[in-house]
């Protein structure tokens, strides 16, 4: 990084300078036709094309199915040309941009091969039921009488309880006129009723159904939806028709994961952790950008006289830690924007319907019990976000329903780990690949695998001495689980946090105004304003199929 920046090592080059640079760069690149920016709809392609398969029935049809081969290899080359020829100005954009390229691959080996989502996949839907109220007035007597009408709730959307227009006593019949003594009145209502979704058989229903399936990662209301969630609270269960388990009256999962059952508990939540979560960011970025790592990686420059103090060790440690906490509250405000728009913002009521609802937006997070008590299996199994949980189970759960794999096997386990962490170090592979510094895009794959190594040296220690370890006081054994996963965290940390500092991914801009920034705690060109360039724009390419809004 050094040969971009030519000024005194003493003198490191301030932030607003290295954005600059790389701005241009970028620039330079996409007047030569080396470079594209992010575009839409040119780099979704991959997912349309996935979406437009799934959308044509092939249950009965071999030869169509068969052609799910010629469709995964398309997508991968295409998905393949978007992450060697697309970056941003936008320093996480940049990153993104290659994390969605490899992920259009794996998301389509998951529902093209690994997965059957025509066959098999359901989810939980409502439609409108008419009913038609017979009330005589001689007796008050009331005769319920289920009609045909029955509507999808994706073609028409309702509220979850449908208004009771029953006839009291003394009020008119639909026809305007009073219900002549013994003579019956009838009136239809609405009511609605839940019911599991197979592959539909409407266009317009089926459309709907992929479209969820595919931007769905965690699957709440889905049958293929992720351990790790609560299950579906008792209410839904109650008018799907079936028993509520004694796991569904729980709020809470086993690894620490909540489920909001109103729209007020999402608000009260998560409205305020996402206005914690914004002065957060505001001081992780402003301490970032008084240090020169964190915008160049590793440098030769001269050190800040708060890091200078520091052994070299610590040194380490800080970087790490910062960059970890930097990590944990960016994508905790991206992933809180889900439930604040989808939940509170659209709701129920609006075309969202059910996926409106509170109970379909978890919490991200689990539990840090879940670490003391499994140690750093726990930390990457149960108190990580499980986003991409499906992408990455779906190969080893293919291998064992189809009898390559035994479930309750080690070597089961320690391949389901492989899988795992390779397809997340894969992943974030692709985002150093698409940045415009030099990155080193092996460092992520390292990083991760260690992760499993990690794993598996702590499961054979364990393992080797249980008969000794069983006598150990509880609190002591789970105070060493989390010293064990920090200090592996810590211990190979150094590799992905080195590699995003390099990629410059900490020059983004999170929040447009700064509180921090606008007293004067950062750089002298800094101001309240952060957003001052915001990057989106139309960007016309050699064909029409390749133009369209830049980012």
């Amino acid at each position: 990084m050094t040969s971009l920046f030519t000024a005194n090592p003493a003198d490191p080059p301030s932030p607003r300078d290295v954005v600059g640079t790389y701005r241009q760069i970028f620039e330079n690149r996409v007047s030569e036709g080396t470079l594209r920016p992010m575009v839409v709809p040119y780099n979704l392609y991959g997912f349309i094309l996935l979406g437009i398969y799934l959308c044509v029935r092939h249950t009965n049809r071999p030869i169509l199915y068969k052609a799910r081969w010629i469709v995964l290899a398309t997508i991968t080359w295409f998905q393949l040309k978007t992450l060697w020829h697309t970056s941003s100005a936008n320093m996480a954009i940049s990153f993104v941009a290659g994390l969605m390229s490899v992920y259009g691959i794996v998301t389509s080996l998951t529902w093209l091969l690994f997965m059957w989502p025509q066959f098999d996949a359901k989810r939980i839907e409502r439609r409108k039921i008419q009913e038609n109220h017979v009330i005589t007035k001689d007796n008050q007597r009331t005769t319920t009488a289920y009609g045909n009408g029955i509507e999808s709730d994706v073609r028409q959307r309702i509220r979850v309880n449908g208004d009771d227009n029953e006839l009291s006593p003394g009020s008119k019949a639909p026809n305007g006129k009073e219900p002549l003594h013994g003579q019956p009145a009838t009136n239809e209502i609405t009511k609605s009723q839940y019911y599991w979704q197979s592959y539909p058989d409407d266009s317009w229903e089926r459309l709907n159904w992929i479209s969820d399936l595919i931007i769905n990662f965690r699957g709440p209301g889905w049958n293929w939806t992720i351990p790790n969630i609560p299950k579906l609270p008792p209410s839904v269960y109650n008018k799907l028709g079936e028993p509520a388990d004694e796991a569904s009256r729980h709020d809470i999962s086993r690894t620490g994961i909540k489920r909001f059952n109103t729209r007020s508990e999402v608000f009260r939540a998560q409205v305020l952790r996402f206005i914690i979560g914004y002065f957060l960011l505001d001081v992780i970025k402003t301490i970032m950008m008084n240090d020169a790592y964190f915008w160049l990686g590793p440098n030769n420059y001269a050190l800040p006289p708060h890091v200078a103090v520091m052994s070299p060790i610590m040194r380490s440690l800080y970087r790490e830690l910062l960059s970890m906490a930097g990590i944990l509250i960016s994508l905790d405000m991206v992933f809180l924007l889900a439930p604040l728009v989808g939940c509170l913002l659209l709701g129920p009521s609006s075309f969202m319907g059910l996926r409106g609802e509170a109970w379909y937006y978890p919490t991200t997070w689990g539990s840090l019990s879940v670490i003391a008590n499994k140690g750093l299996a726990g930390l990457w199994g149960g108190a990580w976000h499980q986003i991409f949980r499906l992408i990455f189970s779906s190969p080893t759960n293919y291998l064992i329903t189809n009898g390559y794999l035994d479930a309750k096997s080690s070597a089961t386990k320690l391949i389901a780990s492989f899988f795992a962490f390779g397809i997340s170090g894969i992943l974030h592979a692709g985002g150093s690949i698409s940045q415009i510094p030099e990155t080193k895009p092996g460092n992520p794959p390292k990083f991760f695998m260690l992760q499993a190594v990690g794993i598996f040296l702590q499961t054979g220690f364990c393992a080797v001495l249980s008969q000794y370890i069983k006598n150990i006081p509880k609190p002591v054994r789970q105070a060493t689980n989390v010293v064990y996963a920090l200090s592996w965290g810590l211990l190979t940390g150094w590799l992905i946090a080195d590699d995003f500092a390099r990629g410059g991914i900490w020059l983004y801009e999170p929040i447009p105004i700064s509180l921090l920034r606008g007293l004067g705690f950062a750089d002298k060109d800094d101001g309240w304003w952060c957003w001052e360039h915001v990057g989106v724009g139309w960007y016309t390419g050699k064909h029409w199929w390749e133009s369209g809004i830049a980012i």
